[in-house]
């Protein structure tokens, strides 16, 4: 019988001695912390790994999510857990990669689209920003705030009447960092072979309360920024429109 205790004692010092084997108490990481002998028995990697997913664990509590506790479960059990999470969190992170991809992708053909058709529509129109003017307020015509208004230079090099052209400016300093852009919509007809110059075109309100794209344009002088039209979409007088697709 005596051997028999003396045989069990050892196999339970044995078992002690595993650190998978330590049962977690109300506070796992302070235990963590308090018996750092045992636990560093423990793998680099499982140390880490167990460390992490129980801070997450305390943290998801915190916030009232329905967490496995770690009280009164052994340190290789939680593990296992810790494990499955972490393979968990390995494949999210890769649908999220996968994912970003996708769009990348997306984006990448999308804007190789737009400017295979502002190409297109560049052989039939030329576009270039000539001036930019503030309007003042002017209750008796309807402006109740100043206005931007850009005057605009168009070469028809096409054989049919452009009915309307669509797209942005983008204003750039003398560095060539960008200032702004503005959507642009030329709503007058130009015939073949005709250079117009105009103002035709909504104008865009200035607010004196914002420093905004809009407001940064209106503020500079024109001839301290440099203006590129690039041509998103064209209808010509014989119904034929040519069309860039929108940024996703």
């Amino acid at each position: 019988m005596r051997k028999l205790m003396v045989i069990f004692a050892v196999a339970l010092f044995a078992g002690c001695s595993n650190p998978k084997d330590i049962v977690f108490g109300p506070e796992p990481l302070k235990q963590i912390a308090e018996q750092g002998d045992q636990f560093k028995k423990l793998s680099e990697e499982d140390r880490a790994l167990l460390v992490g997913y129980l801070t997450i664990t305390e943290m998801g509590k915190a916030f009232g999510a329905d967490v496995k506790p770690a009280t009164g479960r052994t340190v290789g059990e939680v593990l296992v857990d810790a494990k499955a999470w972490k393979e968990k969190m390995k494949a999210a992170e890769a649908e999220e990669k996968k994912k970003e991809a996708e769009v990348e992708a997306l984006r990448n053909k999308v804007l190789a689209e737009r400017k295979a058709i502002a190409d297109k529509i560049s052989t039939s129109v030329v576009v270039a920003i000539i001036d930019k003017t503030v309007l003042p307020k002017n209750f008796e015509v309807g402006l109740y705030s100043e206005m931007l208004s850009l005057k605009y230079a168009i070469e028809n090099k096409s054989d049919k009447t452009i009915r309307q052209l669509k797209g942005r400016v983008t204003f750039k300093d003398a560095i060539g960092d960008e200032i702004g852009w503005l959507s642009v919509d030329i709503d007058e007809p130009v015939k073949s072979g005709q250079t117009l110059k105009t103002t035709t075109g909504r104008g865009w309100k200035i607010n004196p309360f914002m420093n905004g794209e809009i407001e940064k344009i209106a503020g500079r002088e024109f001839s301290s920024m440099k203006a590129t039209f690039e041509p998103e979409s064209i209808a010509f007088e014989d119904g034929e429109v040519l069309k860039a697709p929108d940024l996703p």
